[in-house]
């Protein structure tokens, strides 16, 4: 006979709660009387802001005067925004971007110059391509650190983009070379005039050329597409191309790093890798980290405060897609810093809830969770403002159709996993695949290339219950079956659960989102999609036009919660599904949250928390039959049913109910041969 394999995994609960209404409470003073019960103790809960939206083609400088670095204008493919930009943005000692709002502004624009003129403490844009008209200028603009300014020096260089310029420090002048319309031209610019140089030797003309001034060797350091690397002196340019050179490139970053005193490269077309110049050679590095394959048309510049190079943005052709990130360089290695992409780790809290003072999501960042060992629901106490102005994730996990046998999409925090796939009947004997999880978890596909189901959030009980009390997440969709040779899909996690609540208000023009994972095809079925999750706030007043979304996966339906608990609701945005309105509920401690666990399976102890992984098994027994099954309670009275849930790839069954005795509930049931798991959950009524 097989192994028996059977992995129990934390458990789910059910519970559907009767409360009493309240009357209306009429609000007078600001301070309403919802308390989140936040003791402050884990401080504000801010991310790092960041550049929106992402762009290429911009420039940055470090403006000595203002102690700060300065990024101005660039492309974005973003719909309605999507074309030149001509924002100001500034990056201060702490790391944050600032957005800033000049009284006059350069007309909107791309692929222009700009360096910081130190001898005048003003930052310099010349030419690019205006939005208006796509077409290349040579206007001549300032920035004083308040406000732009448009300058008419009687002489200038005709129209162009994509040229190299930075400050040449030991001439107090800055340094034009080439660029799309430019030719092989030197300019220099002295704060009033621009006046065209005419050195004996030059390098070729080109687009995009790579320029940072070197103030270890008092010269302009350019490096051409066709791998050369020339100086320049004030009079001349000298070929100084050494025997060893970085590949040729167009549109690279480069900047001079004052603390290491070697000029830094990075990246350009086809290319992330990193080079430094020392004045004779190059030497390419190997950092551990460093920013995503082939980026191009970025920009970076050398900090002193931070004694770093920072670079941000640019344009990932392989996806054709532009980034906001941003990334620090300490001369050995590239390390990230923030994006639009930001994970909060929950592998600390055990369960899951934290107190701060105020919590604030900028806009164009999106949080998602790094769970912990629990799995438990996400659970932010604040007594001051939230202000979600980005977007706040815990969605389920995508299901693709390569996932490793054995490996499920995962729910989000406090959620339920997809299932398998079937295995390729050739290697099985069976095209069934396993159910998703979770008491609403999909059925799987169990014939030849069938379809997996939909992940459901209101099977059982009070599960997805209207109060969401206890705060639980959605359940996977099923894995499809397989064929003779080919896998079956694999099914979306469920969409996951999480609680904010504050003692003063939540303002929303962004998003909070517990959607389900969508499905993929494999060729031969579907897997279900991930339930919605659940969305609970709790707050004085809830204001804003942002959006509440937890939705099926792939937007098939509407079975997620979600519960707006507050004294002044003037939220004006949308939701999918609709609100469930009320005051906010008494005794609601989050930290008393009632919790099932599996702890005992056929005579042997289950590891805490168990793994829930089906190739290494939490318990291993050798044959089918009859066994028990012991689970413990925490926080649920004695005398509640409880009941369990098992699946295999023979299918799914229940065992139960059986009633808590002492905190903890026994059953005996049979089982078949083969990897499967365990669930428990339970359905009582509590009091407020």
């Amino acid at each position: 006979m097989k192994n028996n394999r059977f992995l129990p995994l934390v458990s789910g609960l059910l519970v559907a709660v009767a409360i009493q209404s309240t009357g209306l409470v009429l609000a007078i003073d600001p301070d309403l009387p919802f308390n989140s019960a936040s003791s402050g103790a884990d401080g504000a809960l801010t991310f790092r802001e960041i550049i929106t939206p992402g762009r290429r083609y911009h420039q940055l400088v470090y403006d000595g005067a203002r102690q700060q670095l300065v990024m101005f204008g660039g492309y974005s493919d973003v719909s309605g925004a999507g074309g030149g930009q001509n924002d100001t943005w500034v990056l201060d000692l702490a790391g944050n971007w600032k957005s800033l709002t000049p009284a006059a502004s350069p007309p909107q624009r791309h692929a222009h110059m700009m360096a910081y003129d130190a001898a005048r403490q003003e930052v310099v844009v010349f030419g690019g391509v205006l939005r208006s008209n796509n077409q290349a200028a040579n206007d001549t603009w300032v920035w004083n650190g308040l406000t732009w300014t448009q300058r008419s020096p009687l002489n200038k260089p005709g129209v162009r983009h994509s040229a190299g310029m930075v400050y040449d420090q030991a001439r107090q002048e800055v340094v034009l070379f080439a660029g799309v319309g430019g030719t092989d031209e030197t300019w220099v610019w002295n704060g009033v005039n621009w006046t065209i140089r005419t050195p004996a030797a030059k390098p070729a003309g080109d687009a995009g050329p790579a320029m940072a001034y070197d103030a270890a060797r008092q010269q302009v350091v350019l490096f051409h597409g066709n791998r050369q690397t020339w100086a320049w002196n004030g009079v001349n340019w000298a070929n100084v191309t050494p025997g060893v050179t970085p590949p040729g490139r167009s549109y690279a970053a480069m900047g001079y790093d004052a603390s290491r005193e070697e000029v830094v490269l990075f990246g350009g077309n086809d290319f992330n890798d990193t080079w430094v110049w020392n004045g004779n050679s190059w030497t390419q590095r190997t950092p551990a980290n460093r920013p995503e394959v082939r980026r191009e048309c970025t920009a970076m510049a050398y900090h002193p405060g931070r004694q770093q190079m920072v670079f941000h943005g640019g344009h990932i052709p392989g996806v054709n897609a532009n980034t906001s990130d941003t990334w620090f360089w300490n001369g050995t290695d590239w390390a990230f810093w923030s994006g639009p992409s930001q994970t909060f780790d929950m592998s600390a809290r055990p369960g899951g809830i934290w107190n701060f003072t105020s919590i604030d999501v900028p806009p164009g960042v999106t949080v998602s969770f790094k769970k912990n060992a629990a799995n438990t629901p996400v659970r932010w106490l604040a007594n001051r403002d939230v202000t979600i102005r980005g977007t706040v994730s815990v969605d389920g996990e995508f299901a693709p159709a390569n996932l490793p046998e054995g490996v499920t999409a995962k729910g989000g925090p406090g959620a339920f996993d997809g299932g398998d796939g079937g295995v390729r009947y050739n290697r099985s004997s069976s095209f069934a695949g396993t159910a998703g999880s979770g008491p609403g978890g999909g059925n799987p596909g169990s014939d030849r290339r069938q379809d997996g189901s939909d992940g459901l959030h209101n099977q059982l009980g009070g599960y997805g219950n209207n109060f969401l009390q206890p705060l639980v997440g959605g359940s996977g969709g099923g894995g499809g079956g397989s064929s003779e040779d080919t896998e079956g899909g694999n099914g979306g996690g469920g969409g996951g659960a999480i609680l904010i609540a504050t003692s003063r208000d939540l303002i929303i023009s962004g998003l909070v989102r517990a959607n389900g994972g969508s499905r993929q095809h494999s060729g031969v079925s579907w897997g279900g999609r991930g339930s919605g999750g659940s969305i609970l706030i709790r707050a004085d007043r809830v204001t804003g036009a942002g959006a509440f979304r937890a939705v099926g996966g792939d937007e098939g339906n509407d079975n997620g919660r979600i519960r707006i608990e507050a004294h002044e609701r003037s939220f004006t945005g949308t939701t999918r599904p609709g609100i469930v309105y009320s005051l906010p509920l008494p005794n609601q401690d989050a930290s008393l949250e009632g919790t099932l666990t599996v702890t005992r399976v056929a005579g042997q102890n289950v590891q805490q928390p168990p793994s829930g992984s089906q190739v290494t098994p939490d318990v291993i027994f050798t044959q089918a039959g009859r066994i028990e099954v012991t689970v413990t309670a925490q926080n649920i009275p004695n005398g509640t049913e409880v009941r369990l849930r098992v699946t295999t790839r023979e299918g799914v069954r229940s065992a139960g109910p059986e009633l808590l005795t002492g905190g903890s509930a026994v059953f005996a049931l049979t089982v078949p041969a083969g990897a499967g798991t365990i669930q428990a959950f339970a359905d009582y009524r509590a009091g407020p």
